[in-house]
């Protein structure tokens, strides 16, 4: 859900142990040199740029796209760069550059000149309109961010009753609370730094926002922040994928590759690697 409200990777060693690539040259966003090699590619890929796969993103990602929060060429680590890196490596092309464009651009299919977008968006059938996606690589339910190593539990409905929240205003995550109905009134921010600051200033308890971004800033925080568990939504979680231009015909071999890193337990590693946790180790919440 990367806009929350208003709509909700592989560490270099598991990158380059998943294919024996070809030479890799540094792009835009700094893609390492591979070890040389015979490379067969996953399955058939016409890239815009030859050798290269060119991928959009919308910044600052937080945990996912680390190095910049605006400048592409700087960015050096994250979730979805790491991911992009290993589809690069299977893909054997020997260039990646990643180029910063606005997210209600990215989908609403008004982008151009690109491979894959990865920006934290959640598959809906109303952006299925416009554009299309790969299948998911990450879920993101709503997830409890806490000062590490304080005395805040929250791994029941009894737990989150008794704690001061603090929410962004217009988010999913007031919703959730409205069923939860803690004893204490949420603290609601205008901005999700703000929240973020009450945390560390020790205003409030918790702050309750998508999963993915609460990750995203637990590892920003360097050991500040923990993810402590989520609440499972009575929808499900979101889904975030890979966007393609409408019709492209990359979408099967992008999938066939997403399916191995799944299967691998290379996307779990990414996630722990460049979140901190794996979504799916954390303790879940149900709201009924």
């Amino acid at each position: 859900m990367r806009r929350v409200g208003a709509a909700g990777v592989l560490v270099l060693v598991l990158a380059l142990g998943l294919t024996a690539c070809s030479d890799s040259k540094n792009s835009g966003s700094g893609s390492p040199k591979a070890s040389k090699g015979p490379c067969t590619p996953a399955g058939p890929f016409k890239p815009v740029k030859a050798d290269t796969l060119t991928v959009v993103t919308s910044l600052p990602g937080p945990g996912f796209w680390e190095g910049s929060d605006s400048d592409p060429s700087k960015i050096k680590a994250g979730y979805e760069y790491d991911l992009a890196k290993a589809l690069k490596d299977r893909l054997c092309l020997s260039s990646l550059a990643v180029r910063n464009e606005s997210f209600d651009a990215i989908v609403g299919g008004q982008v151009n000149g690109y491979d894959l977008a990865l920006s934290q968006v959640s598959i809906t059938d109303k952006r299925k309109k416009v554009v299309d996606f790969t299948q998911p690589y990450f879920e993101s339910q709503q997830g409890v961010l806490v000062k590490k190593g304080g005395k805040i539990k929250v791994t029941s409905i009894d737990d989150a009753k008794k704690i001061q929240w603090g929410v962004q205003t217009a988010t999913t995550a007031i919703d959730l609370l409205n069923v939860v109905k803690p004893a204490k009134r949420p603290q609601v921010y205008q901005s999700l730094a703000d929240a973020y600051t009450a945390l560390d200033a020790g205003q409030i308890d918790a702050v309750l926002i998508d999963t993915a971004i609460n990750l995203g800033e637990a590892a920003r925080s360097k050991g500040t922040f923990a993810v402590v568990s989520q609440f499972a939504q009575p929808s499900g979680p979101d889904q975030y994928g890979g966007i393609v231009p409408k019709g492209s015909v990359n979408v099967g071999t992008l999938d066939k590759i997403l399916a191995t890193l799944k299967s691998s337990g290379s996307l779990a590693a990414l996630a722990t690697k460049d979140l901190t946790t794996d979504p799916g180790k954390l303790p879940t919440i149900t709201v009924s």
